[in-house]
């Protein structure tokens, strides 16, 4: 039961961020309607009610795949190096089909690299951030200690 817990409350975050980044991308591409993902996307389906639960199901998944993933982080024995190529190549390998599903990008070779590409920039941001603020902390500590 509480592993169903987490899914709900990781399907809930996933859809989340989806309807507010889809909230922000309609404002700026939308020419003043709402659309949960790209014309490409809408165009798969009857009627905006199915892209909408459509873009529901995506998003909810996509929010697993991050909340679990976050658990590679509890192995105790492994390097940070190891852990963080492991969550890189997960999050990747699952978020990719979610994301060519939901339309983000055109079907073809260079958006799918464009894709990769800043995918990977944005995971080495946040992890170079992450990286040096931890490396701050302990700066800290063990001036403290000292």
């Amino acid at each position: 039961m509480k592993i169903f817990k987490k899914m709900i409350n990781a399907s809930c975050s996933g859809i989340a961020i989806g309807v507010i980044l889809s909230v922000i991308f309609s404002s700026i591409f939308g020419q003043g309607e709402y659309t949960p993902s790209t014309p490409t996307f809408m165009e798969l389906f009857t009627t905006p009610v199915r892209a909408m639960l459509s873009s529901i199901i995506l998003w909810a998944l996509m929010g697993n795949v991050f909340y679990f993933s976050k658990l590679i982080f509890t192995q105790e024995r492994w390097s940070l190096l190891k852990m963080s190529l492991l969550h890189y190549l997960v999050t990747l390998i699952c978020f990719f089909p979610l994301a060519y599903l939901a339309g983000w990008f055109p079907h073809n070779i260079l958006w799918i690299a464009g894709f990769l590409l800043i995918y990977t920039g944005i995971y080495l941001i946040i992890y170079l951030g992450n990286y040096l603020s931890t490396w701050l902390e302990i700066k800290k500590i063990n001036r403290k200690i000292k």
